[in-house]
């Protein structure tokens, strides 16, 4: 076991995603044309990315989460989590989305319920837009640093360091700053039977 986690750990973050991803849809008995078509993802960049050749943004992997009926955190991560979890400064998986928010992916949670924890950054004048995720999904952010604008659509609310927000997820949301901001944010999807989970883009 040990040395089985020692060659994972061997493995960049580009070659473990590969990896991972590879292995979830072969354990759903997918082809490489079959994920590709229900994700979105072309054929040609799903191979590139499962090669552990690709740099996939925020949405495609939220894209192929979906369509494999995963949270983001078990694809980018280990499934079951070790007895502890000790995480130094910059080294949660990272991702980063077209649009320039960006992050590390600090926990994720699969028993009884499932829980993600994830460093956000926005840029100067950054603007993300997320779709719902599915019914049932909360959010709670809290701003760092910088100023953030964030929540539903026409239900943003300002919020300065130290301020927070619990909001429902599965309806379109967003988050945006016009001086940049760093952010924690906390995503609680509730549990449904294995093959029904069908997370939102992020």
């Amino acid at each position: 076991m040990i040395g089985a986690v020692s060659r994972a750990h061997a493995l960049g973050p580009a070659q473990q995603l590969g990896r991972s991803i590879r292995a979830h849809r072969e354990a759903a008995r997918l082809s490489l044309g079959t994920l590709a078509a229900k994700s979105g993802v072309s054929k040609a960049n799903l191979s590139t990315i499962e090669a552990g050749a690709g740099n996939p943004s925020l949405e495609t992997l939220w894209r192929l989460a979906g369509a494999l009926g995963l949270s983001l955190g078990v694809l980018l991560g280990e499934a079951e989590p070790p007895s502890t979890r000790f995480l130094r400064a910059g080294e949660g998986a990272p991702f980063a989305s077209e649009s320039g928010l960006a992050g590390e992916m600090l926990l994720t949670e699969g028993r009884p319920h499932r829980t993600e924890i994830l460093a956000l950054e926005l840029p100067v004048a950054g603007d993300y837009r997320s779709g719902p995720h599915q019914v049932g999904t909360e959010e709670f952010v809290l701003c760092i640093a910088g100023t953030l604008e964030i929540g539903p659509i026409d239900q943003e609310q300002f919020l300065r360091p130290g301020d927070s927000l619990w909001f429902p997820a599965d309806r379109d949301h967003r988050y945006a700053s016009r001086r940049g901001a760093r952010g924690l944010s906390v995503i609680s999807y509730p549990m449904v039977a294995s093959g029904n989970r069908t997370p939102g883009c992020h």
